[in-house]
């Protein structure tokens, strides 16, 4: 069943449909692929690092991502590029507090993401035909100002649960205001850039 938005009115996606139908290619192009084959994915342990343009470089583990700021239920509608979206009540903080934590210094003027790159538990990192033939690992980035948004969120968790595998567990970012690609899962390393990172998708096409 569906549920509600208080604050918008909107109606959520049904949780069955937001953990089944997914783009992950790390575990495949198919829809459906991400669920089939991420359920052995381990998360733990689990190290994410800050550095870069920064003051202060920084290493979490996996317990670690969960104490950096109050988490909170964030309710935004993703919106794919395919033309698809979804209303998902997500579980967060915004990334602005991580990055904070880093003291960036002034030439940092971007953000780069990059995934966990693992073709033993990621088929589709191991299979150019399973993984679109994407370069790996994943890179995404976002100018400065638009990842100290206070909107643009550490995703930990959908619908009050932790975040499932085929979403991009243990960590993923969401910014409302751009298309799912932009939204980098399974994140390990975040690094302050003065210049532009290249995305995955830039060097695809």
């Amino acid at each position: 069943t569906s549920s509600k938005d208080h604050a918008g009115g909107e109606i959520w996606t049904p949780e069955k449909k937001v953990l089944s139908h997914n783009n992950f290619y790390e575990f495949g192009t198919a829809k459906t692929d991400p669920k089939e084959n991420s359920q052995q994915f381990q998360v733990e342990p689990w190290t994410l690092t800050i550095t870069g343009e920064v003051e202060k470089p920084i290493t979490l583990g996996y317990d670690d991502l969960f104490k950096i700021a109050d988490l909170e239920e964030r309710i935004y509608r993703m919106r794919c590029v395919e033309a698809w979206s979804m209303v998902i009540p997500w579980v967060g903080f915004s990334l602005s507090a991580l990055i904070k934590k880093a003291n960036p210094t002034s030439r940092a003027k971007y953000v780069a993401f990059e995934t966990l790159h693992d073709p033993k538990q990621m088929p589709g990192q191991a299979s150019s035909y399973l993984g679109g033939n994407l370069d790996w690992p994943y890179v995404e980035g976002l100018r400065m100002d638009e990842a100290m948004h206070p909107l643009t969120t550490v995703v930990t968790g959908l619908y009050n649960k932790e975040l499932p595998n085929q979403n991009g567990a243990p960590l993923r970012i969401f910014i409302p205001w751009k298309y799912g690609f932009k939204s980098a899962k399974a994140i390990v390393k975040i690094k302050l850039v003065e210049k532009m990172p290249t995305s995955s998708w830039m060097w695809a096409s």
